[in-house]
């Protein structure tokens, strides 16, 4: 306390006892199920630029957010030999907010399930040579079981059909494994790759969207998507 005086000390704890220097959030105790430590306080994005937001969920449906000269939305990829599959905005578990994404599934056996952030700009894939990559919240839910990588990614007309030609669904992806705790994530583009060889530099101005695809059982939770510098 050097420079303050025993009186001023003592209203410094005063203040701070009745509320002067309490924190500007509310704890919020996760529901059974849902990932822990969700983000609390409604300043919690306050700062983060409206312009590269691609969803939050918050409109409880499946479109993306209509900014910076796109839009668009969630379409999922089912494979029906999981005989159960939730892949839909919720709300409940969010990381901040109400509503997130939600992508559980049982075993597949083929090809696996996928959930793809779509973009619409003008008619055409979107120019993303502005950024360098995409961060997002994710969590393991409840009934995910052992944890594992998570694959999320960049989609192309080089790697979605019908436009592309060597690399049909090799999409440009990054494995992440998860926690039950909500954390934050930022990809760079630089650290996505491709199975296939020759790899295909990612075409930063033609992005079509933002994918998550797994081979496996899975209870997925993610929020507020945005592109980044």
């Amino acid at each position: 306390m050097a420079g303050i005086g025993t009186h001023g000390a003592v209203a410094l704890l005063a203040l701070a006892l009745a509320g002067g220097c309490a924190p500007s959030v509310d704890p919020i105790r996760a529901a059974p199920g849902c990932p822990e430590m969700p983000l609390r306080g409604p300043g919690a994005d306050a700062t983060e630029p409206a312009d590269r937001l691609l969803s939050d969920f918050e409109s409880g449906t499946s479109q993306l957010a209509e900014v910076a000269g796109r839009d668009g939305s969630w379409i999922r990829g089912r494979d029906l030999t999981s005989s159960s599959v939730t892949i839909m905005p919720a709300n409940g578990c969010a990381a901040r907010g109400k509503w997130a994404g939600h992508f559980a599934t049982s075993p597949p056996t083929s090809w696996g399930n996928n959930w793809t952030a779509q973009f619409r700009a003008n008619g055409s894939a979107y120019d993303g040579s502005a950024y360098g990559g995409v961060s997002f919240w994710a969590a393991f839910g409840g009934d995910n079981g052992p944890p594992f990588g998570v694959p999320f990614g960049i989609t192309t007309p080089d790697t979605v059909q019908p436009t592309c030609t060597t690399h049909c669904d090799d999409h440009y992806m990054k494995s992440v494994t998860l926690t039950g705790n909500w954390q934050r994530y930022d990809i760079r583009f630089s650290e996505l790759t491709q199975q296939k060889t020759p790899q295909i530099p990612l075409p930063r101005d033609q992005i079509l969207g933002f994918i998550i695809w797994t081979h496996q059982q899975c209870d997925i939770w993610i929020d507020d998507v945005r592109l980044e510098p």
